[in-house]
Order: structure tokens, then sequence, then C-alpha cells
């Protein structure tokens, strides 16, 4: 044991690293299921790569904010963390946060409503 820590302070960090755990796998989750839909639907095409582009780019273009778009492509198609994104596009982390979450909440809403 760690000088001055108590089995509350063990407990407590316990829980952060979990957490952590937790989330970074919630994120990876997310990242694998966001695009796994465009990804199964050009598994069959020939030149495969290029459907699934094609099909990326197509998503990216529904976006009608710049900034959205941009956040989009660094976190999901370079696979930045938002902490890299955010020094990349010269924005906050939590700006990037919200232009992530505010346009994969339109592109959802926009497929549900097309395929609805």
């Amino acid at each position: 044991m760690k000088q001055g820590m108590t089995i509350d302070d063990y407990r407590r960090e316990l829980r952060r690293a979990a957490w952590r755990i937790s989330y970074r796998q919630r994120i990876r989750k997310s990242k694998e299921l966001i695009w796994s839909d465009w990804g199964e639907e050009n598994s069959a095409a020939a030149n495969g790569a290029t459907g699934e582009s094609e099909k990326l780019r197509e998503y990216l273009e529904l976006i009608p904010f710049d900034n959205g778009r941009k956040v989009i492509e660094e976190i999901f198609v370079k696979d930045s963390t938002e902490a890299e994104a955010a020094v990349r596009l010269g924005i906050s982390q939590q700006g990037v946060n919200k232009w992530k979450r505010k346009s994969l909440d339109y592109l959802r809403r926009t497929l549900e409503t097309t395929n609805s």
C-alpha cells in the first residue's frame, strides 16, 4: 500500500480505472457500429474499398456543417482521438465533442427518415 492511501482511496482509483476502460470500449464499439452499415452494403462490390469510400463520402456530404464534417472525418476516418482532432482543427476538445454529437445526431436522423 502507498503511504497515506486508505482502502477507500484504492477503491476509488479502481472505479476510475474501470470507468476509463469501459469508456474506451464504448467509444471503440460506437465507431465500429456507426460505419458498419455502409461497409456491409458494399462488401459485394468488385472493388470494395472504392465502394466503401464512395459511400463514406456520400454520408459525409449529408452533414451540412463544415466543422462537423471535419470532426467526423478526423475521428472516424483518420481514427484520431477528440484531443488530437481538436489540435489539428484548432478548436477545443469540448468543441470537437459538440460537433461530433451534433453531426452524428443529424446524420442518424437523416438516414432514419430516408430509410423509413
